[in-house]
């Protein structure tokens, strides 16, 4: 029978199949995918590739080359394949098919989704022709449907043996992250005299992989061209795409893969750089099903920094069209630096038959809000501070994507002695946290008239808080309504109308955060708000969509609500991105400078960016700084009428 090979990585194995490399306790063995149901004649001459080894002497001491064997590995959609080419000067075979008789056994784990391997190990006995037919066993007894043919050939003989996936309970779902070697016992009159195998383990964890097509294209054009190797430093099984097929998803170097039997037709895999600086720096990886349809969504925690200065983020990954990872959701989780440490903690709450995401604070020590100036991310929700007054939040998934549902209050606190910075460097404290409006401050006709007006109906704002923006000393109520920034209070407009803008993102689910604090130094809260904004690429890209994620800053005034900056502070595009960040200055008088600084690369490299660096403004908004554009920071600073560059 023939096998041949398909697939997007053809091309790298047409001159014919390598020997599969060494691993620890034994090498691994690239299985052949077959198009089409193959017939068994017991004949090796059409198998393509090289052959797999018996290298190891498990026991025994083989004299002069016997026993001796090699074998393929070949797969179907229905059975699993052996060809195998025995050097034997005699074949021991009984009506038994046991102990006592000459076999080859294929020793098979699946991964199992909860963890560790499920082991089964399979004797193919050869027929001894015109006396005994061949059998395939599996604990001892016979597999339906199961098929062995052997040929005689000078010195031993060749055997082909078909065994049907259904042997398997976990082969039903599960195909990919495999492991296996072949063994042969060569027995005599007076027992075994040798075993050689592929491999030395006898665990089932500790056997070589067994590479499907898509993940034999994985070790062929990224593993061997990278320098890498198996098994992966991170692992998880699970449904992400498609049917109940089970997916292997991993981190092998700095790189996420995924592979699956089912999985882009089982003939192509994914993989994309993670962008971290070590393999070490991937803390976490795993599954769970946020929106839930039964696929996992992929969680990954990730360190950037050094060993004693870094950042942890949340980043989670759904799959889209073409079964590419999307950014889903993302966080600060942990700011470390020799001066303090905030790490906050991680939870996935059941609710009903989702999954939630809940930070919530955590350990804390040497940070003082009075001399706390690490700047914030500029793409994701910073991580949670000890002296703000949350002490949780959790996100839930609405149908489109992961929204804020809940807040728990915190007390807020100092984590220890205050360790302060020299003015130039030191930031401005947080703005206190927003609070709900009092009955008085609800200004219910107000409000009733901006719903009628902008046509709103009973929907309830994303955001509202209490702060002072404009007018006299009086609070005004800023709300963010689907779109719509909106303000209005007994102060404002002799609490008789309303200011609104409507910021400038595609739907409401892109206004990310809103809140205020006072930045030009008035004694009035500037509106800030984070949102993401949604491009096509160039033709040359394939006009799909770029994620912008920016910045606004907001002022209020009698005669409205106007813009004063703007700045884009982060990218992504095909799960690629490019993570800015923002600080803020003191600037004397009680004013701020905003200070965008480049940011993380996330998958690509200065060389594989596809977009061009702009230096001056785009679309309304600053530019977006990145690692190797040779800008370290822009600083921007208020002049009366806005934020503009220094």
């Amino acid at each position: 029978m023939r096998a041949t090979r398909s697939g997007a990585w053809g091309a790298a194995l047409a001159a014919g199949l390598v020997a599969a490399p060494a691993v620890a306790g034994g090498r691994t063995i690239t299985a052949d995918p077959f198009p089409k149901k193959p017939s068994l004649d017991g004949v090796l001459r059409e198998w393509s590739g090289s052959m797999t080894s018996f290298g190891e002497v498990l026991s025994g001491a083989p004299r002069e080359g016997d026993p001796r064997a090699a074998a393929y590995v070949g797969y179907d959609e229905r059975a699993v394949y052996v060809g195998a080419k025995i050097v034997d000067a005699r074949l021991t075979r009984t009506a038994a098919a046991g102990e006592a008789d000459d076999r080859i056994t294929l020793h098979l784990a699946f991964p199992k989704v909860s963890g560790g391997y499920q082991g089964y190990s399979v004797d193919i006995f050869p027929g001894d022709p015109g006396k005994l037919a061949g059998v395939v066993k599996l604990g001892g007894a016979p597999i339906a449907g199961a098929k062995v043919v052997e040929a005689p050939e000078k010195g031993g003989y060749t055997v082909e043996a078909e065994i049907p996936w259904a042997a398997f309970r976990e082969a039903a779902t599960t195909r990919v992250g495999l492991r296996a070697a072949l063994r042969y016992t060569d027995v005599d009159a007076g027992g075994v005299t040798a075993v050689v195998a592929t491999a030395s383990g006898k665990a089932v964890a500790e056997l070589p992989p067994l590479l499907l097509e898509a993940e034999a294209g994985l070790d062929a054009t990224l593993l061997r061209d990278k320098g890498l190797a198996w098994p992966p430093r991170l692992e998880v099984y699970g449904n992400v795409a498609g049917d109940a097929a089970v997916e292997r998803v991993a981190q092998l170097g700095g790189y996420l893969t995924i592979t699956g039997h089912r999985f882009r037709g089982g003939k192509q895999f994914y993989f994309a750089e993670l962008g971290v600086p070590e393999p070490e720096s991937v803390r976490r990886l795993e599954l769970v099903d946020f929106d839930g349809d039964g696929r996992g969504e992929i969680v990954i925690v990730k360190r950037l920094g050094t060993a004693t200065a870094y950042r942890e983020a949340l980043v989670a990954l759904r799959l889209g069209d073409g079964d590419v990872p999307a950014p889903l959701f993302a966080h600060e989780l942990s700011i470390v630096t020799p001066e303090g440490r905030v790490v906050n903690e991680l939870r996935f709450p059941s609710q009903g038959k989702l999954r939630a995401i809940e930070i919530a604070q955590g350990e804390a020590s040497g940070f003082e809000p009075d001399a706390y100036a690490e700047p914030k991310p500029g793409d994701m929700p910073s991580a949670l501070l000890p002296w703000e007054s949350v002490g949780s939040r959790t996100w839930r998934w609405d149908g489109k994507a992961m929204a804020k549902v809940s807040e728990t209050p915190h007390e807020p606190r100092a984590t220890g002695r205050p360790k302060r910075r020299p003015p130039a460097e030191e930031g401005p404290p947080p703005p206190p946290p927003p609070r709900p409006p009092t009955a008085d401050e609800l200004l219910d006709r107000v409000y009733a008239l901006y719903r009628k007006e902008r046509g709103v109906g009973e929907s309830r704002p994303r955001f509202d808080f209490v702060t002072d923006v404009a007018g006299g000393s009086e609070t005004e109520r800023v709300l963010v309504h689907q779109r719509d920034i909106v303000v209005f209070g007994k102060g404002f407009r002799a609490g008789t109308s309303y200011a609104f803008i409507t910021v400038g993102v595609a739907d409401p689910r892109d206004v990310l955060d809103a809140t205020a604090r006072d930045l030009t130094g008035d004694g009035k809260a500037e509106i800030l708000v984070r949102g993401v904004l949604h491009a096509k690429s160039s033709k040359e890209l394939g006009e799909k969509v770029v994620d912008r994620h920016a910045l606004f800053v907001y002022r209020v005034a009698e005669d409205g609500v106007r813009r004063v900056f703007a700045a884009e502070t982060s990218r992504a595009f095909e799960g690629q991105r490019i993570l800015g960040a923002v600080a803020w200055q003191r600037a004397g008088g009680g004013k701020v400078r905003i200070e965008l600084r480049p940011g993380r690369a996330l998958g690509w490299t200065e060389r594989t960016y596809p977009f061009p660096i702009d230096t001056a403004p785009a679309g309304g908004l600053e530019p977006l700084l990145v690692p190797w554009g040779g800008v370290e920071r822009r600083v921007y600073a208020w002049d009366g009428a806005a934020f503009t560059a220094q």
